[in-house]
């Protein structure tokens, strides 16, 4: 055989063991919410810009798997999903569960390999037509009664709107059981809630448009996190929106504390930080792991990335990397007894 020929023998060879692990694959990236509402928008544009940060290229499609506030999404990457590095997770991330220990919950999220998460502050806001009528946080407590509307009880999102209310002693009641964030909206545009909080980008792409321009709905407050002095480190992406301190002071005379304003402050830290995260099996191939991390830490430097992010939000995503995300999931565990039992309380009384 000529050198020529034994050099093509040897390359075909050597080419499969050196291809990168997702050449010619294709990855599922899963998404805990329904289609349409924030997590979905946003995990559609990661999906678009992740696959040519990947050795290899490989397709990316997208799956909607909603339920139970995040869980039932949860519960499949944990008990389903192969750890074959092909169904990558972006979820919002079912923190307070956990740390609630929520029965539906039945794995923990510790055990999964984390790539990355996205940071983003909650806005709340009312309808102005409730009762005898509101224009502003100003007017809240004058209201007799009005509806709020979650997902489930045990949502970060949920016991962040329901224990403001609590702490301000505004007058209303809780409705639960909606699949998504898009679907509560819908409830307030039918006027079967009144009030709720959602995400900057749902608050930008679809409650401004549709419900503050027009004047049916108003802007209350929205939760900034809090430094370890627990002082706010308020949001840029914000500016003019009052935050619910400001607010509380208003309408109290006061800066709010105790141990539910602290337990609010807790459940906002851990989630204005990582509203959004990205993760895998546990058992999966490290090579596929490393391509992934790799891809997510990019991301940030990727001006098509940030740009259609940017138009959505209005501000560069607040990218997380691997290690601190995976860091700030193993600390719910460390959460004080007392901090859950103040939650726990508040549930039961509701």
């Amino acid at each position: 055989m000529v050198l020529g020929g034994w050099l093509a023998l040897l390359a075909s060879f050597a080419n499969p063991a050196d291809a990168p692990f997702y050449q010619g694959k294709r990855i599922t990236v899963l998404i805990n919410f329904t289609a349409g509402g924030p997590t979905d928008i946003e995990g559609r544009i990661v999906a678009r810009h992740l696959a040519k940060h990947i050795p290899g290229t490989p397709r990316i499609v997208v799956k909607n798997m909603p339920g139970a506030g995040g869980i039932a999404g949860t519960n499949y990457m944990g008990e389903v999903a192969r750890p074959d590095g092909l169904t990558v997770a972006f979820f919002g991330p079912p923190l307070t569960q956990q740390l609630l220990q929520d029965s539906g919950l039945r794995v923990d999220l510790s055990e999964f390999v984390w790539l990355g998460g996205i940071g983003q502050p909650l806005v709340c806001y009312i309808r102005k037509d409730v009762g005898s009528g509101i224009d502003g946080a100003e007017d809240l407590l004058g209201l007799d009664e009005f509806k709020a509307g979650g997902i489930r009880p045990t949502t970060s999102t949920d016991l962040r709107l329901r224990m403001a209310l609590e702490l301000l002693g505004a007058k209303y009641r809780y409705v639960s059981g909606y699949r998504g964030i898009a679907n509560v909206v819908a409830g307030i545009m039918q006027n079967e809630v009144q009030y709720s909080c959602a995400t900057i980008l749902s608050f930008h792409q679809i409650i401004e448009p549709n419900l503050i321009r027009p004047g049916v709905a108003a802007t209350l407050w929205y939760f900034p996190t809090t430094d370890a002095d627990g002082e706010q480190v308020r949001d840029t992406r914000l500016e003019g929106i009052p935050t619910f301190v400001d607010v509380y002071e208003m309408l109290k005379g006061s800066k709010p504390e105790g141990e539910l304003y602290e337990a609010l402050r807790l459940i906002n830290n851990y989630s204005v930080t990582m509203q959004r995260a990205a993760f895998v099996p546990a058992g999966t191939p490290d090579e596929a792991v490393g391509a992934l991390r790799r891809a997510w830490e990019a991301l940030p430097r990727d001006e098509g990335f940030v740009a259609e992010y940017t138009r959505l939000v209005k501000a560069p995503p607040d990218m997380v990397q691997a290690a601190a995300v995976q860091a700030h999931v193993a600390a719910v565990h460390g959460t004080a007894p007392d901090t859950v039992a103040v939650i726990k309380r508040f549930l039961g009384g509701q």
